[in-house]
């Protein structure tokens, strides 16, 4: 299967759609699969008629388990240097994730296991079915997950992210939206519905503030209190310089819906 078939593209009504595509293997992925995948988020934030994107895994099973283990990272005739750096390109999709200016929503149904759990956790919204599972069973395999912690952290407290990342049990869908992880779970016959309604929502609105709001959002998490307000002050006042503020005040004003212009 070539890298275009592992992960697929779709688009409508403003919402981008990236599929995860290798359901025989729970959507494992692969070095090509996690290229494609960031090839795929640049298409969608080149293209002025996407105001969204939503990330799945096909088949219905699996949102996503994490590396190939069988095949994809280990890489057995490359170097020491080629196998890191090929470790490394998840790390750099979840940081491009976070970049991207479109926002993200996971659509998660099946196992959100391991690196699939980084990639819901690297997305901006998620909403999961109720027969979704979360875990990260690395520490069960002789490994840590180590780059999914990076976002964990951010996401749960640090005792229950150790008792993830330590006993390597699974949590169900509820638990997970207990904790954070996701912003909602809803029957399984609902789940598309409900992902694209929400991501049709944000897709409707200006796409100029969202990306200049996600990333500021995501700059001033790891900043201390005085200098996230001082970052935050600044960002408002290139908020105040965009056209789209103009037309939504005029259109509140007007009262009628206001037309985005993206700038």
């Amino acid at each position: 299967m070539g890298a275009k078939e592992e992960v697929l593209y779709s688009m409508q009504d403003r919402v981008a759609e990236i599929s995860i595509n290798r359901p025989e293997v729970h959507n494992t992925l692969t070095p090509s699969a996690i290229a494609r995948i960031e090839e795929l988020l640049a298409q969608a934030e080149r293209s002025p008629d996407v105001g969204a994107i939503i990330l799945r895994g096909a088949g219905g099973k699996a949102f996503c388990t994490g590396a190939d283990l069988g095949s994809g990272l280990e890489m057995r005739d490359a170097s020491f240097l080629e196998k890191h750096d090929a470790r490394a390109s998840f790390a750099r999709l979840l940081l491009r994730m976070q970049r991207t200016a479109r926002p993200i929503l996971a659509m998660v149904e099946g196992y959100c296991m391991a690196g699939g759990l980084g990639l819901c956790l690297a997305c901006d919204l998620a909403i999961a079915s109720e027969d979704a599972q979360f875990g990260l069973p690395e520490v069960k395999r002789g490994l840590w997950p180590y780059m999914v912690t990076a976002l964990l952290m951010r996401h749960v407290g640090p005792k229950k992210a150790l008792e993830l990342c330590m006993t390597g049990e699974r949590i169900s869908a509820h638990e997970a939206e207990k904790l954070g992880l996701v912003n909602r779970c809803v029957p399984k016959g609902e789940l598309q519905k409900e992902a694209y309604e929400m991501a049709r929502k944000i897709a409707s609105l200006s796409p100029a503030v969202l990306a200049l709001g996600k990333r500021s959002f995501y700059t001033a998490w790891d900043l201390p209190l005085e200098k996230a307000l001082d970052y935050l002050a600044s960002q408002l006042t290139h908020n105040t310089q965009l056209e789209d503020m103009a037309e939504g005040i005029s259109a509140f004003l007007q009262k009628r819906e206001p037309v985005w212009k993206g700038r």
